[in-house]
């Protein structure tokens, strides 16, 4: 199971679960290193969504901050060209993708062919006959999320293909939503 963190009280609760993953989906530029180096204290794994982070940019700089100066071990983004970056400045990275026809599941495939992020995150989650295709068409693993509400949506996904998913339901994060550690 991979925690995607949205609020505060999102981030408190997680800090008490037993996920180690988390998609740190909120921050600006001048909390982000107080939430990071608090995570890290908890040995968690920590992706940052680049998107969502108020106040980075997302050009060379902002990813080489990103990774030496805020601690961040990996990136979730949209973009392919951050993908780039972040490979180039060490980090692990997650290309997000938006599948809601058959074309963006055919140019998803290719970007991320292209672009070879760590692993790819499908979304929406319930969409077990794309993740199944998505992952005989990529060499990495995939993650998906988004309108997963149930536990057996959780193994549905993982039983499709799905190396794991992420989710900001925290009544999910108990249960068993990965097939191994992300690292």
């Amino acid at each position: 199971m991979i925690a995607s963190i949205k609020s505060p009280k999102q981030f408190e609760k997680f800090l008490q679960s037993d996920v180690t993953t988390t998609f740190l989906m909120m921050g600006t530029l001048s909390t982000l290193d107080r939430y990071v180096s608090h995570l890290k204290r908890e040995n968690k794994t920590v992706f940052l969504h680049a998107e969502r982070i108020n106040g980075i940019s997302l050009d060379r700089d902002g990813i080489d901050y990103l990774a030496k100066r805020v601690g961040a071990d990996g990136i979730v983004t949209t973009k392919a060209s951050v993908i780039q970056h972040a490979k180039r400045a060490g980090l692990m990275t997650v290309q997000r993708l938006f599948l809601v026809d058959s074309d963006a599941v055919t140019s998803g495939i290719k970007m991320a062919n292209d672009h070879e992020p760590d692993a790819l995150e499908l979304m929406p989650g319930l969409i077990p006959n794309v993740i199944e295709h998505v992952a005989g068409s990529v060499p990495f693993p995939i993650v998906t999320g988004g309108m997963i509400r149930k536990p057996i949506e959780v193994h549905q996904a993982l039983s499709h293909g799905a190396f794991a998913v992420s989710t900001g339901d925290e009544r999910l994060w108990a249960s068993q939503g990965m097939k191994e550690d992300i690292i």
